[in-house]
Parts: structure tokens; C-alpha cells; sequence
């Protein structure tokens, strides 16, 4: 049985949540949206497996991270090359009373994807994965800063 969230990779072990590759509050980055690109809280991760993972926070400044995906990818994967999860973060008042945190893949050629990663309903066959990975990592990783 196939499910399109096989394509996604697992969620990485992070051995220091405290330790950011990368922590810039005014990341730029492009896009082919009428806007031109946007600024967004960029913050990066060693995982593990020798890769990296990427949380971009979205500001509300010009193009949504979102819209803004496929470019977003693009640049991370050539800046940290290797295995890379990137995760879209919004935090409450985007028309939610919620943060919420979703797994982005954006391949050359395909239109992206996005699985949610928190908050999600219990039915959703990824929900006690997800929710050990944000106890374990998420939470600190989410108010994680350099210092």
C-alpha cells in the first residue's frame, strides 16, 4: 500500500536541539510569485543521520513561504547539501488560534507537497509518530535561538 506521505522523509533526530547550524531572524529568499520573494525566520539543524532540517517561519512579509516553496527548497538544498527536511512553520493569528507545522517536499518537476506534522487529529495514521517527535525535539526546536 502506497500513501502519497510515503514519499516524505522521516522526521530526524536532532542530537542537540540547543546547537543551530543557522539561526537568521531576516532570511531572504526568492520567488516567481508577483511579489519577488519574501523574509522569513530561517533556523537550521545537523540531524543524526548527517543531513540538516530546516524550520522557515513564516513573517507575513511580501510572499508567503508557502507560495514561495518550490524556491525556498531550491535554496536550502544547495546551501546544505545532503539529506534535508524542511518544515514550514506559521504560528497562531494567520486565521488560526494555532501554531501548526507541516513537512514540506518540493522535488524539480513535481508540484510540492505538504503533510502535516502538528498540530494533527489522532485519526491521522502519522499521529503518535508526530507527536513523540514533537515532545522529543519540536517544542525545543521551536523556541530553539542562537545565542
Amino acid at each position: 500500500m502506497s500513501r502519497w506521505t510515503d514519499a516524505f522523509p522521516a522526521l530526524p533526530s536532532i542530537p542537540d536541539p540547543l546547537l543551530l547550524v543557522t539561526d537568521d531572524p531576516a532570511w531572504t529568499y526568492a520567488s516567481s510569485c508577483a511579489g519577488g520573494g519574501g523574509i522569513a525566520l530561517l533556523r537550521v539543524w545537523r540531524t543524526a543521520d548527517g543531513g540538516h532540517l530546516a524550520i522557515v517561519t513564516e513573517n507575513g512579509i511580501s510572499v508567503s513561504i508557502t507560495n514561495a516553496a518550490e524556491e525556498i527548497s531550491a535554496a536550502l538544498t544547495a546551501r546544505y547539501p545532503g539529506p534535508l527536511v524542511i518544515l514550514e512553520h506559521y504560528r497562531a493569528g494567520d486565521g488560526a488560534d494555532h501554531e501548526r507545522l507541516d513537512q514540506v517536499l518540493a522535488q524539480p518537476g513535481r508540484t510540492p507537497q505538504w503533510r502535516p506534522v502538528w498540530p494533527i487529529p489522532p485519526a491521522n495514521p502519522d499521529f503518535e509518530a508526530h507527536q513523540a517527535w514533537m515532545s522529543e525535539y519540536g517544542n525545543a526546536l521551536l523556541t530553539a535561538r542562537a545565542h
